[in-house]
């Protein structure tokens, strides 16, 4: 849901002006979130950050006159899919035979359209399966593989299907020259439905890239016993070695199935929630594997910096070589 915009334009007809906006501004009641662009700051404290780069490409749109057709980063935001790395810039295509301009923070850039344009919440923006191509194209691999994989799945909280690798790899035919279709095929042949967040994804491909052996995803380890214990992010089985991106936690049986938070206080829910992690840890370190955990801190840090995810599994034992691209 977009929050209520305050515009400079209509201050201005209203009589109230400009200034008294930005003197609101100043004193904290509004936040300015583009030229002329403004919304309660209240209310925008408590929209998560992908709800306020929505509203940022939604304010843009709203203030142009021309058709607009959002591509890239901003298609994906509109559509929900991860988009790894901040970017100010809200890209269009650009009209007709047009090179391109920008103006502001606004971008317009050439595009061949691979399918009709969609419809969604009311902005035009390239197709699901375009914008996907489109960041494969573009962007660097490991940005774009977090894309591909949400792609590949269901999204049931947009109501959306999951798209198909080999109707994704027809139309990637479609890309304007050879480079962005060797770019685009590299990261469908590597995209994988089984990772369960961009976090998964973005270290899949880094580790990838650092050409570490190929691990298994959502690998589930169970007692003696044969009760279950909790799934993994990666298991390297011939290294007994378990990597663990350090987000959504993987609790079995007898977890609280509640929402962190749900009708407690947050310090409550955080201290369970570390209490089940490490429970689960413990319980998955006692079949005899390791276990390397990181963060996306971590996951930017230079590949030599001793808490790097590359650093501690190489410490951790597993064998990995030299970048590639």
């Amino acid at each position: 849901m977009d929050p209520d915009f305050l515009y400079a334009t209509d201050a201005d007809r209203d009589g109230t002006g400009r200034r008294s906006l930005a003197r609101r501004c100043e004193s904290g009641e509004l936040v300015r979130i583009r030229a002329g662009v403004y919304v309660q700051a209240a209310q925008w404290q408590k929209m998560p950050q992908r709800e306020r780069d929505r509203a940022g490409i939604t304010a843009a749109v709203d203030q142009g006159q021309a058709p607009r057709i959002f591509i890239q980063q901003s298609a994906a935001v509109i559509w929900g899919i991860p988009v790894i790395g901040r970017t100010s810039e809200v890209l269009l295509t650009a009209p007709g035979t047009s090179h391109g301009r920008r103006r502001g923070n606004i971008r317009w850039t050439p595009r061949t359209l691979l399918e009709p344009t969609a419809l969604r919440d009311g902005l035009t923006l390239t197709s699901r399966a375009q914008t996907v191509l489109d960041l494969a194209a573009r962007l660097p691999f490991e940005r774009a593989v977090p894309a591909m994989d949400h792609v590949l799945r269901p999204d049931a909280a947009r109501t959306l299907p999951a798209l198909e690798k080999d109707a994704l790899l027809v139309l990637s035919r479609n890309l304007p020259d050879a480079g962005k279709r060797t770019r685009a095929e590299r990261v469908i042949s590597f995209a994988d439905s089984r990772s369960e967040s961009p976090g998964e994804s973005y270290s899949r491909a880094v580790l990838h890239l650092q050409v570490f052996p190929p691990p298994e995803l959502q690998y589930e380890f169970r007692s003696a016993g044969g009760q279950f214990i909790g799934r993994t992010d990666f298991f390297w089985k011939d290294y007994s070695l378990v990597g663990e991106f350090d987000g959504a936690a993987k609790y079995g049986p007898g977890a609280s199935s509640r929402s962190p938070g749900t009708n407690r206080r947050a310090g409550t829910a955080d201290r369970e929630t570390l209490f089940l992690e490490k429970r689960r840890e413990d319980a998955i370190r006692a079949t005899g594997v390791g276990l390397v955990r990181w963060s996306w801190s971590d996951l930017l840090k230079p590949r030599n910096d001793p808490d790097s995810p590359a650093s501690m599994l190489r410490r951790a034992g597993l064998p990995g070589k030299r970048n590639r691209r």
